[in-house]
């Protein structure tokens, strides 16, 4: 699929798939192409310029000088384009993902954590306006969040904010990739409970908690539960409604929070972290030219 060179390409590196994304001006998607994510930081690298060539078609000077939004999990630095902790995607130490992606597209990239940028994207799509604050929960792979604070994506100070998976919930846990015992990550991601049936209520019991500590800690408007695991749509979430109800029953204080009128769904059909990071370039590159 050949796009022309006004669309705009963002690429969602995920812990098992890979999709890139042509855009229009407004964000409506008209292209997606995608494959399996392999591991290791040059082959992720290789990968998405497979895909990106697929969407840009023959190669010109105006589609290798366009730039490229990619997103992909682990501790993103966005100045420099290091990425670390990718511990999903086989990449432990820091790697200049920037460099080796720009080398493989031959085009400038602007690299954003997929989670963030998934963040951004569910804040758009779902129409909030400047002064509105929103925590997005992806339960897929692994389980982060990212945060929007009115209107502006939270990164943190070492680009490390939103790594929720990795906050142990349970100390008689079972041991996580990042070192940890009990980790929520650890206790109910896909990579923890598989394809077992049995293994859901693990699932709802990460979430719950995870919505409890971005209710908490941050006071959001909105808590938007996405991901791999929440594909079943409303039938997760009246599951999840039923353990936050159950979590606030057992707690005045829970109920004065106001958990369960926190939480919905994020939009669904909807590439939200390529869009999130093509909002993300957007941003970058108008702080750039002021």
């Amino acid at each position: 699929m050949i796009v022309d060179d006004s669309a705009r390409v963002g690429v969602d590196v995920g812990g098992t798939t890979t999709r890139a994304v042509a855009f229009d001006a407004s964000l409506s998607s008209l292209a997606i192409e995608s494959a399996p994510t392999p591991h290791g930081a040059i082959p992720i690298a290789r990968r998405v310029a497979e895909l990106v060539d697929a969407l840009r078609g023959p190669a010109t000077s105006a589609t290798r000088s366009a730039s490229i939004a990619v997103c992909m999990p682990g501790r993103v630095d966005v100045a420099t384009g290091t990425v670390a902790d990718a511990v999903n995607l086989g990449i432990d130490a820091p790697v200049d993902m920037g460099a080796l992606l720009a080398d493989a597209l031959g085009a400038p990239v602007q690299l954003e954590n997929d989670v963030n940028a998934a963040a951004l994207g569910t804040f758009h799509h779902l129409g909030l306006d400047a002064r509105s604050s929103l925590a997005y929960i992806n339960v897929g792979t692994g389980i982060a969040a990212g945060f929007v604070l009115a209107g502006r994506m939270w990164r943190g100070s070492t680009g490390g904010a939103g790594e929720i998976g990795h906050i142990p919930m349970r100390a008689d846990g079972p041991p996580c990739p990042c070192g940890q015992v009990g980790c929520a990550e650890a206790i109910g991601s896909g990579r923890a409970v598989g394809h077992d049936p049995q293994r859901r209520a693990d699932v709802l019991a990460a979430v719950a908690w995870t919505v409890q500590l971005c209710a908490l800690t941050l006071d959001v408007d909105l808590v938007a539960i996405g991901g791999g695991l929440t594909e079943v749509g409303q039938p997760f979430m009246d599951a999840l409604d039923a353990r936050l109800a159950e979590r606030e029953a057992a707690s005045p204080f829970l109920t004065s929070a106001g958990l369960r009128r926190r939480v919905r769904l994020a939009p669904a059909g909807t590439p939200l972290g390529a869009a999130g990071a093509v909002l993300a370039a957007r941003v970058a590159s108008a702080e750039r030219a002021r």
